[in-house]
């Protein structure tokens, strides 16, 4: 079975992309559960100014925190999945 090539990925997405990568790595973590806290414009501010764009801020500021919201959702799903499998089972 041969393995599918990965899809070519345009300029813009992949600068996105590796502003998310960057900007998420300074992430907060809050709480008990250590709940990952939403990346913040001011995060996106440091970055660009390391890092200059041609792209538009508002841009940029969308795409950073639609996979931010997803990210955080799918960590949200994964511990419920975990809890329900620690709690102890009603009788």
């Amino acid at each position: 079975m041969a393995i599918p090539e990965p899809p070519e990925i345009d300029g813009v997405t992949a600068e996105i992309l590796e502003a998310y990568g960057q900007i998420s790595r300074s992430r907060q973590y809050v709480g008990m559960a250590g709940a990952p806290a939403p990346i913040s414009p001011s995060a996106i501010t440091e970055h660009l100014a390391r890092y200059p764009s041609a792209i538009c801020r508002e841009e940029i500021d969308a795409a950073i925190f639609a996979m931010d919201d997803e990210f955080r959702r799918h960590w949200a799903e994964q511990q419920e999945k975990e809890q329900g499998k620690t709690a102890p089972k009603k009788r």
